[in-house]
């Protein structure tokens, strides 16, 4: 995954200035939109991997008089992500050692059927605040989260089927059987590359565009447990 440019100087500074006060971080990740859309990203989010037991406001107050605020997450050596492990193997490599974050991310639970369908639910909520909100960047912000999230309930559907921790987009899709493998292409292409990440989604009638993607990703949930017998 590329970095926007916008975002580049930012995270170069981001990086300079946490291994400035810690030399025994392993690895600094990004994850989160600023890594689709900086120009748009409320926020910065951050996951440190580090052998240090330096406190995590030392981290914090390392970067925080940045132009954009700056979330930052810290894992010691040996402890495992959890709830951020898809985020985080998802997410990108700014500095250090790939295998801490294989690490961290190691066992990382596989999705189920159910939770697929959960998040595809909760992808509406975005796009009822998006529909709702005042702030045309916060509209466009929730709009593409809607439609990614119905992207996300599909990813995590096809590593249930798969029975898998990979949770690249391009590998999932390899690896499904024809026709879910094309089917998964149609909703990466729409709902995460050309929705979210180049926010071209529909500017009229996008509750029915909404309706019509959650019904797609669903019968791609329901397909895949059928086949699995699950």
């Amino acid at each position: 995954m590329s970095i926007a440019t916008e975002g580049t100087e930012l995270l170069d500074t981001i990086v300079k200035r946490l291994l400035e006060i810690d030399d025994k971080i392993r690895s600094i990740s990004l994850i989160g939109s600023f890594a689709w859309f900086p120009e748009l990203a409320r926020d910065v989010d951050i996951v440190v991997i580090t052998e240090s037991e330096l406190p995590c406001d030392a981290y914090w107050e390392a970067i925080s008089d940045l132009p954009k605020p700056v979330d930052i997450v810290v894992f010691r050596r040996g402890e495992r992500a959890k709830g951020l492990a898809l985020a985080l193997r998802a997410g990108v490599l700014l500095w250090g050692d790939v295998e801490a974050v294989k690490e961290a991310t190691k066992d990382m639970p596989v999705p189920t059927f159910e939770q697929a369908r959960r998040v595809a639910e909760r992808a509406r909520r975005y796009l009822e605040m998006g529909l709702s909100a005042s702030d045309p960047v916060d509209r466009d912000m929730d709009i593409r989260n809607a439609f990614n999230g119905l992207f996300d309930a599909a990813r995590m559907a096809a590593m249930c089927f798969l029975n898998t921790e990979e949770s690249r987009w391009g590998e999932l899709r390899r690896q499904l059987p024809s026709p879910f493998n094309e089917h998964f292409r149609q909703i990466i292409d729409t709902l995460h590359v050309a929705y979210f990440y180049n926010g071209l989604y529909p500017t009229e009638n996008i509750s029915e565009a909404f309706d019509r993607w959650q019904s797609e990703v669903s019968a791609f949930i329901e397909g895949l447990q059928r086949l699995k017998g699950a």
